[in-house]
């Protein structure tokens, strides 16, 4: 159980849009993660749709809180090669990009960006980055689609986009990864199938780290 704070956005979409009142003190934190450079420090996503920051020292407050979510944080993802880079994805339908690094002229507590498609009125229950590509990262939905995206060629869209078949009954997705060593995407879905799905026209990439970090640092300064 984490602390509660209130969260302005909670409820702010169509599908959640009445307030419930705060009938705990304690808020539920539903996914975790640890920086790969900084093992001193943590992310928590909640059902409230806030993100903490903790440090591993201590537990009697948060490092930083973040503000984006409207409703529950289903996934946080620390990016690969960058330590203050991370993703969310949640319930009010987004993926968002945040950084615990502070940028000038953007408010330090919100998300730099926020991905969703047109056409999805679902979930978002996974999310991953792809160990091989800074800006790249795979969704699985509610509805059974499977997004792929890369915030170098296409900011506001993503490349990829494959749904269920029209032929089986549609199952929501629960889980997405990469491949470490080969260009497949592998998801999971509520009824126990796995899909493994091979990428093409998706380069592997033979970046040094240091050139993975400045294209991704070249997308989150471009935001805006």
């Amino acid at each position: 159980s984490l602390k509660r704070l209130q969260n302005p956005h909670l409820g702010a979409n169509s599908v959640y849009g009445h307030k419930e009142g705060v009938i705990f003190r304690k808020s539920s934190g539903l996914c975790v993660d640890f920086p790969r450079h900084d093992p001193s420090t943590y992310l928590v996503g909640t059902e409230d749709g806030l993100v903490h920051r903790c440090s591993t020292s201590y537990n009697e407050q948060y490092l930083d809180t973040y503000y984006g979510h409207s409703a529950a944080v289903y996934k946080v993802r620390c990016n690969p090669f960058m330590s203050y880079a991370f993703l969310t994805c949640s319930a009010d339908w987004t993926v968002q990009l945040w950084t615990t690094k502070p940028v000038p002229g953007h408010q330090a507590d919100a998300p730099l960006l926020t991905f969703k498609s047109a056409d999805l009125f679902d979930a978002v229950n996974d999310v991953s980055w792809s160990p091989h590509i800074s800006t790249t990262f795979a969704a699985a939905m509610d509805d059974g689609r499977v997004e792929l995206w890369d915030l170098a060629e296409k900011p506001l869209d993503p490349i990829v986009v494959h749904y269920p078949q029209a032929d089986k009954p549609q199952q929501r997705r629960t889980c997405v990864r990469f491949s470490p060593n080969s260009p497949v995407l592998v998801a999971g879905d509520y009824g126990g199938s796995v899909d493994v799905m091979r990428m093409y026209n998706t380069n592997q990439s033979y970046y040094s780290d240091q050139e993975q970090q400045d294209r991704l640092n070249a997308v989150m300064v471009k935001k805006r």
